[in-house]
């Protein structure tokens, strides 16, 4: 199959269902690689004879050169196309799980947690751009919202499956068997995009919000990142401190998993649903917003109340927040560029979410550090980084360079 300019997805604008499919397992199996290792990852540096500080440095090497490798996979998806650097993404990251499983150092253990945040940096956007490339005019937020489930689900069942598997058989366990999905998504995508050619080609931007020069879909695309950064900032505050707040305040770990199963099935339902659709309808902007706003009340419902029930109805409006939000933004990203420079633009949107979830992440930890472990300013500072991008991403859509 030739792949076409953008919003022509395949020859006679025929919608290629078997690739997209095929590239979203590669986004399924990608986000389980990603939440099977939270469960797992420290306490194996720890086994292998890791001291504090090591431990920390190897759980953040992923971070580190994923960030690092999402900004080159963009280029390289834009020079030589989707199809290889997909393909190549998918057997190296293969190879890298299985070398968690035959560490025998702490240093070697630091290697390949580095090695395969560079390998996996070319999954998620590579997966993306060829979505965009796929999507029907009109239709790009319908695709990333289907799609984007996909992420949710892997949110629900991968750390609990790691969890299961840790216990009964050991962590190597569980770096085998991510490894067996990894490979597995190689074969289905190669057997799905094995004869998909992408050609070089001038193309014209569609969709409701593309409209206008140049120039002007550059503060668009802008806004796009803007809010997947507040967004992330949120989600890492939320996966770093609210685990800790439920702990000191005596809940067990199942009532910790379940505040997350909570925020990832509603997350799920609403890109799943017609709702995902509305900006396809509407426009994104309004979405964009909206999805920010459900994001600052969900950590404000968490700041102002305490408890396991407390928690459940703070992550159930994040959750909702994420599901309106995360099709609209990708939509936008997608729809705003070219073919030749989406690879690029989905290199930075995923470099965006690892610095939001960093940025998140370590501000809640030094406020917990130097406060309290229950203290809930972490959850206010993350609701106001989304409240104050209501307004600004509102203004900057609006803006024309040279006015």
């Amino acid at each position: 199959m030739t792949q076409l300019p953008v919003g022509r997805p395949g020859p006679s604008l025929k919608y290629d269902s078997r690739l997209v499919w095929a590239t979203r397992v590669v986004i399924l199996v990608a986000f389980l690689d990603l939440f099977m290792q939270f469960p797992v990852i420290a306490p194996y540096a720890r086994t292998l004879g890791a001291a504090g500080t090591l431990v920390g440095v190897t759980v953040a090497a992923y971070s580190c050169t994923n960030l690092v490798g999402n900004l080159a996979a963009g280029a390289v998806l834009d020079r030589w196309g989707r199809r290889w650097p997909v393909l190549v993404g998918l057997a190296a990251t293969t190879l890298a799980l299985l070398g968690y499983a035959f560490s025998g150092t702490p240093q070697q253990l630091l290697a390949v947690r580095a090695l395969h945040g560079l390998t996996a940096a070319v999954l998620t956007p590579g997966a993306f751009a060829v979505l965009g490339d796929s999507a029907r005019s009109g239709q790009h937020a319908r695709v990333m919202g289907l799609s984007g489930a996909f992420i949710a689900v892997a949110a629900v069942i991968g750390p609990s499956a790691a969890g299961v598997v840790r216990d009964k058989w050991g962590p190597e366990a569980v770096f085998l068997l991510s490894a067996g999905l990894m490979l597995a998504a190689f074969f289905i995508y190669w057997f799905a995009a094995r004869s998909w050619t992408p050609v070089p080609a001038i193309t014209t931007v569609h969709g409701p919000n593309a409209s206008g020069a140049a120039p002007r879909r550059l503060p668009r695309l802008v806004t796009s990142y803007l809010a997947a950064l507040a967004l992330t900032v949120g989600l890492g505050t939320l996966v770093t401190h609210l685990p800790v707040v439920l702990t000191e305040r005596g809940e067990p770990a199942m009532h910790i998993g379940l505040t997350f199963t909570t925020f990832a099935l509603v997350a799920m339902i609403a890109m799943a649903s017609p709702l995902s659709r509305v900006s396809d309808r509407f426009g994104r902007l309004l979405p964009i917003m909206a999805g920010l706003a459900l994001t600052a009340g969900g950590m404000l419902v968490l700041r102002v109340t305490a408890g396991f029930h407390g928690a459940i109805l703070g992550m159930g409006v994040f959750g909702l927040g994420f599901g309106v939000l995360f099709p609209a933004m990708t939509a936008l990203a997608a729809e705003l560029v070219e073919w030749r420079q989406r690879g690029r633009t989905f290199g930075v949107f995923y470099a965006v979410f690892s610095v939001g979830v960093v940025i998140g992440s370590v501000v809640s930890g030094l406020l917990s550090e130097r406060l309290s472990e229950t203290t809930t300013l972490p959850y206010l500072i993350g609701a106001a980084v989304a409240i104050v991008m209501v307004p600004a991403v509102g203004v900057i859509w609006h803006w024309r360079p040279g006015d």
